[in-house]
């Protein structure tokens, strides 16, 4: 334990700084990566003295060019021995496709699916080395269906969850684990919660909050699950989505997406699908 660290992106705040919290909870030294500023030294020392483990900060702008590879040089520059790998940064917004700013999207491509990519690469030699390693990558509920209204960041977590059973499977024959983490809505901020009270009451069934995700994710993935869902609701819902007929579930999915957006903008129920 004491020469082993768990490295965790996007952790000065929401699901991140759960896990990082969770880790030290169970005993382990943490490294945790994220913008550099006073949530991500505040998070580090507070876990530290908290938990009486290692909670060192690495403050980066991982959409930067070359930014994976500095966090991984960085971990061999100071001999942090990364046995856990949680690639946790990214961020979504919904709306319909061409009111958001191209940039935006660009952004979110670059963070969810690149930067998630690249991280795994960098570390995957040196996990590939240790008796057990694992690889938890942070997906949604919209990797495993297509969310109208969120069209891009749904297909950024397909790509995450697609890239995640597929790595799995690849390194079977190794003792690196690869999972991916399909939460349901989240509230990690004000405009998380915000999003949730449009979606209305059924929204609220499922809602959950960072600190109820990360043991669940935890254990799923040290049990070795494919696809962790935290919340009895969430995994009910997964089932009936995939039960349903394709025309019938993108049709619900349309209805559910809708909500997302400001209700001046979005379509008609009786709109052509």
């Amino acid at each position: 334990m004491e020469k082993h660290y768990t490295l965790i992106t996007g952790a000065s705040m929401g699901i991140g700084r759960a896990l990082a919290e969770e880790c030290a909870q169970r005993g382990r030294n943490v490294l945790l990566v994220a913008l550099d500023g006073p949530e991500l030294h505040a998070a580090a020392s507070e876990i530290a003295q908290k938990y009486g483990v290692a909670a060192q900060p690495f403050g980066i702008d991982l959409t930067a060019p070359d930014a994976p590879l500095k966090v991984y040089s960085w971990c061999q520059e100071n001999e942090y021995s990364v046995d856990i790998l949680i690639n946790n940064a990214g961020f979504g917004r919904g709306d319909i496709l061409n009111k958001i700013p191209l940039g935006v999207y660009q952004t979110m491509l670059r963070l969810n699916n690149q930067v998630m990519f690249e991280m795994t690469y960098h570390f995957l030699p040196h996990l590939k080395q240790l008796d057990k390693a694992y690889i938890l990558n942070t997906s949604s509920m919209e990797g495993l269906m297509p969310m109208p209204f969120k069209t891009a960041y749904t297909s950024t977590k397909h790509f995450v969850t697609a890239f995640s059973l597929s790595l799995r499977e690849e390194l079977a024959d190794t003792g690196v684990s690869v999972s991916a983490l399909c939460p349901g809505p989240v509230v990690t901020n004000e405009d998380g919660l915000k999003r949730i009270q449009r979606s209305g009451r059924k929204a609220k069934l499922v809602v959950m909050y960072p600190n109820q995700v990360a043991p669940v994710a935890l254990n799923g993935l040290f049990r070795g699950k494919r696809i962790i869902i935290p919340g009895v609701m969430n995994q009910i819902m997964i089932l009936l989505n995939n039960a349903l007929p394709l025309a019938l579930r993108m049709r619900l999915l349309r209805k559910i997406g809708a909500g997302v957006i400001p209700k001046e903008e979005a379509p008609r129920e009786n709109s052509t699908l």
